[in-house]
């Protein structure tokens, strides 16, 4: 994908409820914080369209997680990344994302790469009063996605060693 040039997207959960997904998504995490990779997390359990796009990307009828894409070309799932892992291979692949400094969590979202929206405080309503009534209708809110969420801005991009913004 062309929006994924330069970066490594990794499609997670953050859903405890599955204990052994949860763990494998962690493991993943962990090696690639490990290797000092920056890199774009993609929950499938806060957002829908996020579930979509993994199955379409998948070609796949069930969602599984967590699986690796460098610059858009799909690297693997939790197995063959752990296998990249303890050969070596993994550090030379992603040798090129490397950040600079030691990971830091997020101060607007604390990590998690959504907020409520701003615009439906994540109600998913958006109240407008009528022009010819004095009645309030209730529309669905069109900033927000189906959990009432939307990406934090300040998570959206990430900054290059130079400070220059990708996106």
């Amino acid at each position: 994908m062309e929006r994924e040039r330069g970066k490594v997207v990794v499609y997670v959960t953050t859903l405890g409820i599955v204990r052994d997904t949860y763990e494998r998504c962690l493991r993943i995490r962990k090696i690639l914080w490990t290797l000092l990779v920056r890199f774009e997390e993609r929950d499938v359990f806060m957002a829908r369209d996020t579930q979509i796009q993994l199955l379409d990307r998948l070609h796949a009828r069930g969602v599984t997680v967590p699986h690796v894409f460098l610059e858009g070309q799909y690297l693997g799932d939790a197995e063959q990344i752990e296998r990249l892992n303890e050969c070596g291979e993994l550090r030379r692949l992603l040798q090129p994302y490397r950040r600079a400094a030691s990971a830091s969590t997020c101060d607007t979202c604390g990590g998690f790469r959504l907020l409520p929206c701003t615009v439906c405080n994540g109600s998913k309503k958006s109240v407008h009063r009528n022009d010819w009534t004095l009645e309030f209708v209730a529309l669905k809110c069109s900033s927000c996605d189906e959990s009432g969420l939307v990406k934090c801005q300040d998570c959206a991009e990430y900054k290059d060693v130079n400070g220059n913004h990708n996106g």
